[in-house]
């Protein structure tokens, strides 16, 4: 095995923080300074078709400009806020929004109509006195700042992205062997910034082990110049051989995309899925490297507004529940049980009590066990006790009445959100994992362990016990690698028809 990929292998072992020679990728500056440059204009273009609206207001009534200086109201202030988290959810805001020139302005005005319906109908509810006055002034303004900020983004800032393009040559690789390998490389010779598209792959297709994962590696290691952008097969190259080629190509800051149905869910706002024509997500940072402090921070002020005001709201629904599992069969209300959270750090996890007291944990863990394997029972496929998705008998009489409703909708989950509010847990990320669960691990597994545990995440929105375990654990190193306060808001609210239709827990 060569340095280089000894060395970019290595990161895994040194913990959950970034070590201080990790390379970012090389279009990190022009990301930040797109994003910038990107809200400004927003912002700028929505103040200037404002006023324009207004003066257009003040012509229809008056015929004249008005006397008194143009001010703004509440309405502004909505909208402002509208723009900034529609655009952001449809990934204006990102680099790969100036891939495609007819995309990005196709995105503008989907983005401009929804903000026009979501900002008037919040203005309308607040009773502002200008658009209560005129609902043409409200259509006007969206249509100058339509105009505006797409001549602004599709001259002035889509320039500095060819710009940067022309000095940062750079090739494509796409790695693995995708079912449509052509149809990708042909999308991304039609998108602007990948240049000379090339394919990595194994003389033989069947060699897709240890042998030909190592040569693989070596070739992406070796390549020069480095290349631009990687695309990673994450279904035929397999779970570990794709962790281990992203770790390589970051560290030769090359900015990587992992595509594939598992990643899917990580696609907030679906991007990519439409620019690069499947299932696709970038990686922001290494496997087993946290999050920047900033954005750790938000995070956790996140949890703590998120389960402080559930624990609040839920009250009631607390006490409801608890009564009932009292009524039902004897035992506590709550269930206790040692989970394995960040870092391997141990703690006390809660869950309503969903089954009669005093059970042998032993069938459990032999049957996480094989799960783990990859070794199927057929007669056994749903949810136990400890919250894992492995297999139970289906009609299992350990689980009581009231135990199958709360299991059904979720309901058991809710004490989680005191572990949170303690910083033992997240509000989304993996389910956090039972000691001898973590005894059973193959070594990549462990990664999933460099990521707080949450109340929800990915193995909710699939549908947990529809899920094979290593799938999981693939879903929870990506949802680490690509974690953010948008993907964490997306997942959360993507949870609640999950919960509500059953889906999330059956």
């Amino acid at each position: 095995m060569s340095a280089s990929v000894a060395e970019a292998l290595e990161r895994v072992d040194r913990g959950p923080s970034c070590p201080v020679d990790a390379v970012p990728p090389a279009t990190l500056p022009l990301r930040r300074r797109l994003a910038g440059f990107s809200i400004a204009v927003d912002l700028v273009c929505l103040s200037v078709a404002y006023e324009l609206a207004l003066i257009v207001f003040a012509f229809a009534h008056r015929g004249s400009l008005p006397q008194a200086p143009i001010t703004f109201d509440w309405s502004f202030v909505v909208a402002c806020v509208v723009v900034l988290a529609v655009f952001h959810r449809l990934g204006l805001y990102r680099l790969e929004a100036y891939v495609s020139r007819p995309l990005q302005a196709l995105l503008i005005l989907h983005g401009a109509v929804a903000v026009l319906v979501v900002s008037s109908f919040v203005a309308f509810a607040l009773k502002t006195p200008l658009v209560s006055d005129s609902r043409l002034t409200v259509f006007v303004t969206f249509l100058f700042f339509f105009v505006l900020t797409a001549a602004v983004r599709l001259r002035w800032l889509d320039s500095l992205y060819r710009q940067d393009v022309r000095e940062r040559p750079g090739p494509t690789v796409v790695v693995g062997w995708f079912t449509d390998a052509g149809i990708l490389m042909s999308r991304l010779r039609e998108l602007r910034g990948f240049a000379d598209v090339r394919a990595l792959r194994p003389a033989d297709r069947r060699r897709n082990g240890y042998d030909a994962d190592l040569k693989l590696l070596e070739a992406l290691a070796a390549m020069e110049p480095a290349p631009r952008q990687v695309f990673l097969d994450g279904a035929s190259l397999g779970h570990k051989a794709t962790l281990d080629l992203v770790r390589v190509a970051s560290a030769r800051g090359s900015d990587v995309y992992v595509t594939g149905r598992l990643v899917s869910p990580l696609d907030t706002g679906g991007l990519l899925s439409r620019l690069f024509e499947l299932p696709a997500m970038r990686v922001r940072h290494d496997p087993g490297c946290s999050p920047p402090g900033a954005r750790r921070v938000a995070q956790r002020a996140f949890d703590i507004v998120v389960s402080g005001v559930a624990l609040l709201l839920l009250a009631p629904l607390f006490a409801v529940i608890a009564v009932a599992i009292k009524r039902d069969s004897p035992g506590p209300v709550f269930f206790r049980q040692t989970r394995v959270g960040l870092q391997g750090k141990t703690f006390e996890f809660l869950k309503f009590r969903s089954m009669t007291a005093g059970n042998d944990p032993t069938e459990h863990k032999e049957a996480l066990a094989a799960f783990i394997q990859g070794e199927h029972v057929d007669e056994l496929d749903h949810v136990d006790e400890y919250g894992r998705p492995v297999y139970k008998m289906a009609a299992d009489a350990r689980v009581t009445r009231v135990g199958r409703v709360l299991r059904r909708y979720s309901l058991d989950e809710l004490p989680q959100f005191w572990n949170v509010l303690r910083g033992d847990m997240s509000i989304v990320g993996p389910r956090p994992a039972l000691p001898y669960e973590v005894e059973a691990y193959k070594p990549w597994h462990l990664l999933r362990l460099q990521v707080t545990p949450g109340v929800s995440g990915l193995w909710q929105v699939a549908g947990r016990s529809r899920v094979e375990f290593d799938d999981m654990v693939f879903q929870d190193v990506m949802y680490g690698m690509n974690q953010s306060l948008g993907t964490d808001v997306d997942l959360c609210l993507r949870t609640v028809p999950a919960v509500l239709m059953g889906t999330g827990a059956a």
